[in-house]
């Protein structure tokens, strides 16, 4: 008896040029509010002819995925990083053909990827939380669409801890 076929959702640039696979459902659907985060999308969104990266009300949706899950389709070579700081962690990987965001990146790190929720056409997975609100910008209230977290939450990092658990076992 053969496996099921695993469900493969896409993530394009916005001139197409650059497509990402995830494979399976997400780890898990934050938009986050830190400090890096909005650094970082101000930084792409200064970019020539870039797409905004932040929500309206300042969070930065993601999808986090398995870095097993995650593969450059097309265009991997159109892909470049950016860091907020030079000793900065992570990299928001940037499609230079039309500088679309399309996932930050830990630098010999963790074991996901956090892909713009923006770049899934269609029926991108949901949003499951928004974290790190202590940090969003401006007066306005948080969405209250998903629960909020004012930074990490546990079930956050359970998720995180279960999928390494998981890709350990090549589950």
């Amino acid at each position: 008896m053969s496996e099921p076929a695993k469900h493969i959702t896409t993530a394009r640039c916005s001139c197409g040029s650059v497509e990402l696979e995830a494979t399976g459902a997400p780890i898990l659907g934050a938009a986050c509010y830190c400090d890096d985060c909005q650094a970082g999308a101000r930084q792409i969104e200064a970019l020539p002819d870039a797409l905004p990266v932040r929500d309206p009300d300042g969070g930065t949706a993601y999808l986090l995925y398995r870095k097993d899950r995650l593969r450059c389709s097309k265009g991997d070579q159109l892909l470049q990083g950016h860091k907020i700081r030079e000793t900065s962690p992570t990299s928001r990987v940037v499609a230079a053909c039309c500088n679309s965001a399309m996932f930050l990146r830990f630098d010999g790190g963790p074991h996901w990827v956090s892909v713009y929720r923006a770049r899934f056409e269609g029926d991108a997975p949901p949003l499951q939380m928004r974290i790190n609100t202590k940090f969003k910008p401006g007066n306005g209230d948080v969405p209250s669409d998903v629960p909020s977290y004012s930074t990490f939450p546990l079930r956050f990092v359970a998720k995180l801890v279960a999928a390494k658990i998981a890709m350990l076992l090549r589950r």
